[in-house]
């Protein structure tokens, strides 16, 4: 007998003990798959192969000796081994298939092979009472949901052979406090530590070009991480959910941050790099401690959702780059009081600025076309709207609130009054008056002022810059005069 054969024993519920002769060389597919009553086996030095599900729901089987003959172990070949305690894979073993040791609950330790190049996909996934496992020096792929749900594992050590993490690989293990990525890592798969709730530091090394979907999303502990100069983009979801993260620094290698990137987290401040070119769909959408941002000129649109519910939010530059504000942008911040539309902006999204309560004033440049309904919902403070469009076009009656259409002003260019009272949307403004600033004519710039002095806008309010270079281009008090960018 040189092996057993594919589904000899599948199924034995009754088995409880076998023995195997030194003269089987293979355990087939399926040989011993679901024999609920087996307890331990031990595999012959003549065994090179072990079949997928060779051994998978043996739920009673609580030891295995894997002997030093043992090249290949199959697909889910321990699959779902509830009471398999610990394993040792020999160094002999130079291939694990998917899912060989899935669901193995009761496993607290594994040696793996240091003949092994690649930890395969779901190898020890949901194994949750695993507490340390080494990964040696010849593994070069931790495969996708490797050690995911592995709710004990407090600490690991990734070898400098490491080259991928695959998505997942590392996700849902609760109590990872700590990682040490090296820098041979060039690549972290989306998901790869999410919902690692006790981790509370990482160092992604100079190697890494990417940061996927999801890689720390969940990791409520988060407070510190170092992104590289080496990183040029920024994965959906990243950092969502990272309450604790309070600051990060983005470097100036990154050009593109993707959707939900810090939706939740703690961030409180943040500069995003000139590189990037779109602050996209709920990229700080509900970063409820955030206060200030600082936009690049780079960017040409800000997504739906954006900024969504950031409640202290109190001041923000949009850039002259910036053509498109998207529905839903800014809805929400509460502390917002004042806003200048750039000279670019086109479109002006549903909701975009809705349920900024605190919202005084708001300038709307010439060059937009399309302000959506809602935009202004509910700004129930909104007493002053400087329009700056030439040629009104009809808006809906429920771009702004009610309260701003019977006690607000809508300042207007000179000589469009009648053009206003005559339009859909705007004709409900009660009060309709030129803007006196539009009757200012060839300001110069004056380069001799001490810009060091506060800097307001032409509504009086105080910017919180200290140059004029931190600026769009427009008009600007200074030392009391009018001073043009």
């Amino acid at each position: 007998m040189t092996s057993i054969s594919d589904g000899t024993f599948h199924r034995c519920g009754s088995l409880t003990s076998v023995t195997i002769p030194n003269s089987v060389t293979n355990i087939g597919h399926n040989a011993f798959h679901g024999c609920s009553s087996l307890t331990s086996v031990t595999i012959p030095n003549s065994v090179a192969w072990i079949g997928y599900a060779a051994f998978q729901e043996c739920s009673s089987l609580e030891s295995v000796t894997i002997p030093n003959s043992l090249t290949s172990i199959g697909y889910n070949a321990f699959d779902g081994c509830d009471k398999l305690a610990s394993v040792t894979i020999p160094n002999s073993v130079t291939w694990m298939g998917d899912n060989a040791f899935q669901d193995c609950r009761s496993l607290t330790s594994v040696t793996i092979s240091n003949s092994l190049t690649s930890i395969s996909n779901y190898a020890f996934y949901g194994c949750e009472n695993l507490e340390s496992v080494t990964i040696p020096n010849s593994v070069t792929n931790i495969g996708n949901y490797a050690f995911a749900r592995s709710s004990k594992l407090a600490s690991v050590t990734i070898p400098n052979s490491v080259t991928s993490i695959g998505d997942g690989a590392f996700g849902e293990c609760s109590s990872l406090t700590s990682v040490t990525i090296p820098n041979s890592v060039t690549s972290i798969g989306d998901d790869a530590f999410a919902s690692c709730e006790s981790l509370e530091s990482v160092t992604i090394p100079n190697s890494v070009t990417s940061i996927g979907g999801g890689t720390f999303a969940g990791c409520y502990n988060l407070a510190s991480v170092t992104i590289p100069n080496s990183v040029t983009s920024i994965g959906n979801s990243a950092f969502c959910g990272c309450h604790n993260l309070k600051s990060i620094t983005i470097p100036n290698s990154v050009t593109s941050i993707g959707e939900y990137v810090f939706k939740a987290s703690g961030l409180e401040s943040v500069t995003i790099p000139n590189g990037v070119i779109s602050i996209e769909r709920a990229t700080f959408e509900l970063c409820r401690s955030l206060t200030s941002v600082t936009i690049p000129n780079s960017v040409t649109s800000i997504a739906d959702y954006a900024f969504y519910n950031c409640i202290n939010l109190e001041s923000i530059t949009i850039p002259n780059s910036v053509t498109s504000i998207g529905h839903d942008a800014f809805y929400g911040c509460d502390k917002l009081a004042s806003v200048t539309i750039p000279n670019n902006v086109t479109s002006i999204g549903s909701k975009a600025f809705g349920d900024c309560g605190k919202l005084e004033s708001v300038t709307i440049p010439n060059s937009v076309t399309s302000i959506e309904k809602s935009a202004f919902e509910n700004c129930k403070n909104l007493k002053k709207v400087n329009s700056k469009i030439a040629n009104p076009f009809a808006i809906s009656d429920e771009t702004f609130d009610s309260d701003t259409y019977s006690n607000g002003t809508l300042y207007v260019p000179k000589g469009t009054v009648a053009q206003y009272k005559a339009t859909d949307g705007w004709k409900n403004f009660k009060n309709i008056v030129e803007d006196s600033t539009t009757a200012i004519n060839n300001v110069e710039a004056d380069n001799t002022l001490n810009t060091a002095n506060a800097i307001y806008d032409t509504n009086g309010k105080r910017l919180p810059v200290t140059s004029l270079d931190e600026l769009p281009s427009g008009l600007y008090i200074i030392n009391g005069k009018k001073v043009v960018k």
